[in-house]
């Protein structure tokens, strides 16, 4: 497959199996996003952002330092107060090939690193669409929802994403969150600019029918008997799915939960 040199374009991390899995937790995520967005902050700051206690956030800060995502701002640190920075401005991961020795470790990390984020894109969306009415009419207009929805080979959807993201990241450069020297603590160039938001483009791509098999969409002009039939299987489903997962759990050990 033709791949694109994002490296070339952004800061950015390409995380191994052992980083990515201590990248795959909501409040880790959370606070690298705020630091990569917002800047240097203190681990009180954070706390103060998230509603955690400063205890909880030093800790995963502690963990992001340690596996390479943020690193301590010498610059605006001094004394007992530690102010943290992002290392990088994106994390960019790469799927293995099949041929490769550790492949099975690379996509267990991704595929667990993947519903992180999809988590956290989700929570922001929801949360956007829940203020969406007390935007200015003129970010009313900005902001959108929408899917285009193709039909596609996967060589064809590979090339497609790539080429938006390419887009996007050339306006990433053109639009910094941050100015290319430090202005002071959480401040940037573009904050004198009263007009201007951190904006957000989320680029979402799947094969579509496979994220459409829910219950909800698959019983759509179902009868009634259809509906009374399919639920007597699922529930023998999750009769046979119980007792599978009981066995597993039989043998996990002793003090730890599936």
């Amino acid at each position: 497959m033709e791949e694109h040199d994002f490296s070339s374009k952004i800061d950015s991390i390409t995380p191994n199996p052992e980083q990515l899995r201590a990248l795959t937790h909501p409040i880790r995520l959370r606070l690298l996003g705020l630091l990569r967005i917002d800047g240097p902050q203190t681990a009180t700051d954070l706390a103060h952002r998230t509603g955690l206690n400063t205890g909880s956030t030093s800790y995963h800060l502690r963990m992001l330092a340690k596996y390479g995502f943020i690193e301590k701002d010498e610059q605006l640190s001094a004394g007992r107060k530690l102010v943290w920075r992002a290392s990088n401005t994106s994390t960019v991961t790469n799927t293995p090939t099949r041929q490769e020795a550790d492949a099975d470790v690379q996509l267990d990390a991704m595929y667990g690193f993947q519903q992180v984020v999809a988590a956290e894109y989700s929570r922001q969306m929801i949360a956007a669409t829940e203020h969406w009415r007390t935007l200015s009419p003129e970010w009313q207009d900005a902001s959108t929802l929408s899917d285009f929805p193709m039909r596609l080979t996967a060589q064809q959807a590979h090339t497609i994403t790539h080429k938006i993201a390419a887009l996007l990241l050339d306006e990433m450069r053109d639009h910094p969150l941050h100015g290319s020297e430090p202005t002071g603590h959480g401040e940037s160039d573009t904050d004198t600019d009263a007009d201007t938001e951190v904006f957000t483009i989320q680029l979402l791509g799947f094969p579509l029918m496979v994220a459409m098999q829910d219950e909800g969409i698959a019983n759509e002009g179902m009868t009634d008997e259809d509906r009374a039939a399919q639920h007597g299987n699922a529930q023998d489903g999750a009769t046979r799915h119980g007792r599978d997962r009981s066995a597993c759990d039989e043998n996990l050990p002793e003090g730890e939960e599936g």
